[in-house]
Parts: C-alpha cells; sequence; structure tokens
C-alpha cells in the first residue's frame, strides 16, 4: 500500500520544483514503513536455547553422534600414541584404543591394545599420556 502511495505522489510531482524535496520525505517515509516491524521483533527476539532441541528433530540419532564422536577420538588418540613412540624410539606395529562415550557425552578410554616390540616401554608411554588406570593389552599375544 505504502509503496503505490508513493508512486502516486511521485507521479504527481514529476515536474514541479517540490520534487526533491517529496521524494527525500517519500523515501523517510517508505524507510519508516520497512524499519517498523523490526523495531518492534526486536524487542522480542530471543536466541533458541539448546536445550529445547531433541537429537532426532535434526535427522540422526544420539547413537550415531556418540559413534562419530568415538571413532574421532580413536583416530586422534591412535595418531598421538604413534607420535609418543616415534619420539621415543619405539617401533609400533598397530594401536587399538577403546573410546567409550557416556549419555552425558564424557569421554573414557578403557583399554589400549599395542603391538610393539619393547611393550613395557609402550605400556609406560600409554598410561603417561592417558592415565594409571589405562589397562594396556600386548597384542602380539
Amino acid at each position: 500500500m505504502v509503496s503505490a502511495g508513493i508512486c502516486a505522489v511521485r507521479s504527481l510531482v514529476a515536474g514541479t520544483v517540490l520534487r526533491n524535496k517529496v521524494e527525500t520525505i517519500l523515501k523517510i517515509i517508505f524507510a519508516i514503513v520497512l524499519l517498523a516491524p523490526l523495531a518492534n521483533g526486536c524487542k522480542d527476539f530471543e536466541m533458541p536455547r539448546p536445550e529445547n532441541y531433541e537429537l532426532s528433530e535434526y535427522g540422526y540419532s544420539a547413537e550415531k553422534y556418540r559413534d562419530e564422536l568415538a571413532g574421532r577420538c580413536r583416530e586422534n588418540l591412535t595418531e598421538v600414541l604413534r607420535q609418543q613412540f616415534e619420539s621415543n624410539g619405539i617401533n609400533c606395529r598397530e594401536i587399538e584404543v577403546d573410546v567409550n562415550i557416556s549419555e552425558d557425552n564424557s569421554i573414557s578410554i578403557s583399554k589400549v591394545t599395542v603391538s610393539a616390540e619393547d611393550f613395557a616401554a609402550a605400556s609406560e608411554i600409554i598410561r603417561n599420556c592417558l592415565g594409571s588406570e589405562t589397562e594396556v593389552e600386548n597384542g602380539d599375544n
């Protein structure tokens, strides 16, 4: 409606001296009409809270998310342990990390299976990196 009114007023003052002044006033009116709903809406605008949404609403399950998280953790830990072994001169053939993701998405490493020439030194490095309670198994047995 406002846009049609502006076009009508522009056509009426097209050839007159008042054209520039009327154009300025019309631009201000148009800006006010466009910005008024935004200004009123900003008062009521709230950022959405993540706890209001469930993972099932987004097309993937919490289980799939935990599986992906565990896989990424497994890859990263394997790489870190491999670098630690290399820096300490330990030849390691295989590393297998058991990663558990709980319902509250906390991560725990329950067991590491390693195949290395010096199992005792590799076991010590793993326990220093991941904690003394980490179970270390020899993959060669």
